[in-house]
């Protein structure tokens, strides 16, 4: 009973008691998945990460190219991020930044890096949400891994206004995570900045799903969607990542189906249906 008594004492003062899920990959992408779960203040976090065997370059639109271990997307319940950004606020950072990056610290710590071994973006959408899809052709293997929502930050590209400078925190937010045996140049991993973009535009046309600040528009994406791809170490060397190409087909199709599955589950988004001429 004592032991029992400590047990549960120690559950209650760990901020974020962690239990963690695997998910499965194709093992040519060579890489293990898995999603933490945990509490703070009464609220839910939950981080997927993705942790591979050796350094893999890496292009983050949070942090831009890199030489990583692990990759993750972190998700917090909103009115946690409202809480982080309140208490950890300083003269010269905002708390939600001050957030992920103690999280990315703490995920580092973890599995034995450092923060900068760490590819990192965050979401206020469920992970319990999160939509993984696979797209095969030898000897091309591609993995996207996707959460999303977009019920209250959507917004069309070139139409709305951005009255922010720097760092709302997520609100919405399309995470987009490619996974690849493919060595891909950075170059690659640059251009395929521009086949996901697409992908997942086109999986919000499909989906009707409407601007949140103008009306009658129809949405391109949120105003804090994230990005990040990881090359491959054992498949074909890539130069180039567009839609005429195989790899970029591959790239494309998951992450438009991930899209789509992801904004279903999160916000109950639904294709229309077409009628049959």
């Amino acid at each position: 009973m004592k032991y029992y008594f400590i047990w549960m004492l120690t559950l209650l003062l760990i901020p974020s008691m962690v239990l963690a899920a695997d998910i499965p990959l194709p093992q040519d992408i060579n890489a293990k998945v898995s999603v933490t779960k945990g509490m703070r203040d009464g609220l839910w976090e939950k981080t997927l990460i993705v942790r591979f065997p050796e350094k893999r370059r890496t292009l983050s639109t949070t942090d831009g190219f890199g030489d990583a271990r692990a990759a993750i997307n972190h998700a917090a319940h909103p009115e946690l991020w409202m809480k982080m950004h309140e208490e950890m606020q300083t003269r010269h950072e905002l708390g939600g930044n001050v957030y992920v990056r103690k999280i990315q610290e703490k995920v580092a710590k973890n599995l034995g890096l450092k923060r900068e071994d760490v590819a990192q973006m965050s979401t206020a959408a469920d992970m319990d949400n999160l939509a993984v899809v696979t797209k095969v052709f030898k000897p091309f293997v591609v993995t996207a891994l996707v959460t999303a929502g977009a019920k209250t930050n959507a917004q069309r590209t070139g139409v709305d206004e951005g009255t922010y400078i720097e760092g709302e925190e997520p609100k919405g937010t399309v995470n987009i995570l490619i996974l690849t045996n493919a060595r891909l140049t950075d170059g690659a991993m640059a251009r395929a900045l521009i086949t996901i973009t697409e992908a997942k535009t086109a999986a919000f046309e499909d989906l009707r799903i409407p601007s949140s600040y103008t009306k009658g528009v129809q949405a391109t994406g949120t105003g804090t969607d994230s990005i990040i791809i990881a090359t491959g170490t054992t498949g074909p060397k890539v130069t180039y990542t567009g839609g005429h190409n195989r790899i970029g087909e591959l790239i494309g199709k998951a992450a438009y189906e991930a899209v789509i599955e992801a904004l279903g589950k999160q916000n109950g988004f639904k294709k229309a249906k077409t009628s049959q001429s």
